[in-house]
């Protein structure tokens, strides 16, 4: 009998009660006694820096409970669901041990199955109703709700919150990749993702909001007194983004300086919104301000927020495709405790990609520019911190 391991995709901007939570459910309903976490890397999915770099989050991942942490390159980290589920159960079963994929959902997902016939058999009503609802200037993700809605009215709701959109993304890549990989749902406790209510159980925005306040209270409240620590020591270091006003800088810079032909080739770049980038580049005096005036019904606060991202770290549309295309390259190691180091020499033997833990363990071909976006990314991401905080920003993995 195989023993389980079970598979977690997550971010930790920065590790909270919840996660813990989950963790624990994890464990308890797969019957697994090592955990195998794919975290995001210096860029999150929703498009911006992470509050606290990798290395942090798995140091705080590894004391929450996780026994190994793989990282999800920023191509795939700072993507759509389907793009940055896709590669992180790409990542899980590649490492030949994983067995089970838990994830959290807002819903009972009771609808699941006949969502994902939808989404995956692509019938003819649907098809029309997503080419009408992107007509009417929809954005993709809108249309597709709307149009599966069509067919299954309340599955629209059900596809409109984050958590079950990307738990539904991770099942349809175990299906269409015919992984063996068993999808576990774990049911969310508190607050929805954007919800700011304080308490025990809080949503990471919400942590991330008492962060940029210096909320010691609240922070500590809500958090596993190791992860606190962490969090509350790496902030008096100087080393969280709390704001993004070093960031607008830069990007601004950027924007304005490529201008539009330039920026039209950078990733997800369409149907013009080059043009609308560098001209509220000049007008605008902030981050917020500057998405505030791009976003509308066909251009979400995600989807803007990555594609100006992907301007910022050079993703160019021809790589991001190739990327999409070929999947993560390696397995690149964040950090382990004893269990994870046991698990990592069965990977080595059974899994499908090369393990590395140095940059010049990377494999020749695509894997090389993978890392070359990577060491980028990471040197954009210390960038942004005030001067006296900023470090190497590839450390060896955390061995615990």
């Amino acid at each position: 009998m195989v023993e389980p391991v079970v598979g977690i995709v997550a971010e930790y901007n920065p590790f909270h009660r919840g996660h813990a939570y989950h963790l624990a459910q994890a464990r308890k309903e797969t019957g697994a006694s090592t955990v195998v976490a794919v975290l995001s890397s210096h860029f999150v999915q929703r498009g911006e820096p992470g509050c606290l770099d990798p290395r942090t989050r798995t140091a705080m991942a590894l004391d929450g409970g996780v026994d190994l942490v793989l990282e999800l390159p920023v191509p795939f980290s700072c993507h759509n669901a389907g793009v940055f589920a896709s590669a992180a159960v790409d990542i899980l079963a590649a490492t030949g041990v994983v067995t089970h994929v838990a994830f959290g959902t807002e819903d009972d997902l009771s609808e699941a199955k006949t969502i994902l016939s939808i989404l995956l058999d692509e019938p003819t009503p649907f098809k029309k109703a997503l080419t009408n609802n992107l007509g009417a200037g929809l954005s993709y993700v809108e249309s597709r709700n709307r149009a599966v809605d069509h067919l299954l009215p309340g599955a629209g709701a059900i596809l409109s919150r984050p958590n079950n959109s990307l738990a539904l993304a991770y099942v349809m890549r175990i299906l269409k990749a015919r992984h063996p990989l068993e999808p576990v749902a774990v049911s969310r406790l508190g607050p929805g993702y954007h919800d700011l209510t304080k308490g025990v159980i809080m949503s990471a925005t919400a942590l991330r909001s008492a962060l940029a306040a210096g909320d010691r209270e609240t922070l500590e409240g809500a958090m596993p007194p190791a992860a606190f620590r962490s969090l509350w020591e790496t902030f008096g270091r100087g080393r969280c983004l709390t704001n993004y006003d070093s960031l607008w800088r830069v990007l601004r810079t950027v924007l304005i300086r490529e201008g539009a032909e330039k920026l039209s080739a950078m990733a997800e770049i369409s149907e013009g919104i080059e043009g609308a980038f560098t001209r509220e580049a000049g007008r605008s005096r902030s981050w917020a301000e500057f998405v505030d005036r791009l976003t509308s019904k066909r251009y979400p606060r995600g989807r803007i927020q990555r594609q100006l991202i992907h301007c910022l770290i050079g993703l160019d549309h021809w790589t991001n495709r190739a990327f999409q295309r070929l999947g993560p390259t390696h397995l690149r190691v964040l950090g382990a405790n004893m269990r994870g180091r046991a698990l990592l020499r069965t990977i080595r033997s059974n899994g499908s990609l090369p393990v590395v833990s140095r940059g010049a363990d990377i494999p020749q071909g695509p894997a090389e520019e993978l890392e070359r976006i990577r060491r980028i990314s990471g040197e954009i991401w210390e960038g942004l911190l005030p001067p006296s905080a900023q470090a190497k920003p590839f450390p060896p993995p955390l061995m615990v």
